[in-house]
């Protein structure tokens, strides 16, 4: 008995934590749920604008957000896009620390940058396009994850309200 008052007593886990296990779930969660998906229908948009955000995957994310999230604790899910848009800043930093005219195909060095985070196959592929899977597809799946996770909210919300 005495194991289950220190468990009710114990503080929930810290936000920064519930923060990062939503990022986890939402990115890993969206690239195995979408991985075959993505692999199926990526030849409708190859060599499109839409290829480098990976949109099966997203669409993932987007699913476990929405159905997934809010058992967890929505109002943090909300904010898991942030720790997207800082982990794509470190593709950015990644990508342009090391850039010189001399090597590369792009006149600048924020040119490359968005060329091999956001640009089709046939811009990237002197990276191999891997930087699209390390931050691009990161960024988008936690930013649909969020989006998810806030429609679900908005949708209880609601129905709170009724």
């Amino acid at each position: 008995m005495e194991d289950m008052e220190d468990f009710v007593d114990r503080p929930p886990l810290p936000w920064a934590v519930l923060l990062a296990l939503h990022f986890i779930l939402g990115v890993a969660g969206g690239m195995l749920i979408g991985f075959l998906p993505e692999a199926l229908v990526s030849r409708a948009y190859y060599n499109t604008g839409l290829e480098p955000y990976s949109p099966a995957i997203a669409v993932s994310a987007l699913l476990l957000g929405y159905f997934v999230s809010y058992r967890l604790r929505v109002r943090v899910a909300i904010w898991t896009w942030t720790i997207g848009v800082l982990w794509l800043v470190v593709g950015v930093n990644e990508l342009t620390r090391h850039w010189s005219a001399d090597w590369s195909p792009e006149k600048t060095r924020w040119g490359y940058a968005i060329t091999n985070l956001f640009g089709p196959t046939i811009k990237c592929s002197g990276s191999e396009c891997l930087y699209e899977l390390l931050f691009t597809t990161p960024f988008a799946a936690s930013v649909m994850y969020s989006l998810g996770a806030y429609l679900r909210r908005r949708q209880l919300l609601r129905a709170a309200v009724k």
